[in-house]
């Protein structure tokens, strides 16, 4: 399941660096912290900075599955092609 596989990557997360009274000043900035600032900032956050935070996790972690599924597919298709050669 996505969602279990989501809630795993964030568990893995590091700590935060950005401290619960500095949130309301990354609202700009949003893609370029760290997963573990968006992270403090879903907790400690306004609800519409907090819904950009997990918007912004949630693509990252939507980019790095399609990142794997891609290598994973070249991976076999890589292997079938080694294999379909060993025949001819």
């Amino acid at each position: 399941m996505v969602s279990d596989d989501f809630a795993y990557w964030l568990s893995v997360q590091g700590k935060p660096g950005i401290l619960p009274n500095q949130i309301k000043t990354v609202k700009d900035i949003l893609n370029r912290m760290p997963e573990a600032d968006l992270i403090s900032i879903m907790y400690h956050g306004a609800d519409d900075l907090a819904s950009k935070a997990l918007n912004e996790l949630k693509r990252r972690f939507e980019d790095e599955l399609n990142a794997l599924e891609e290598m994973h597919q070249h991976m076999v298709n890589s292997e079938r092609s080694v294999h379909e050669s060993d025949w001819n």
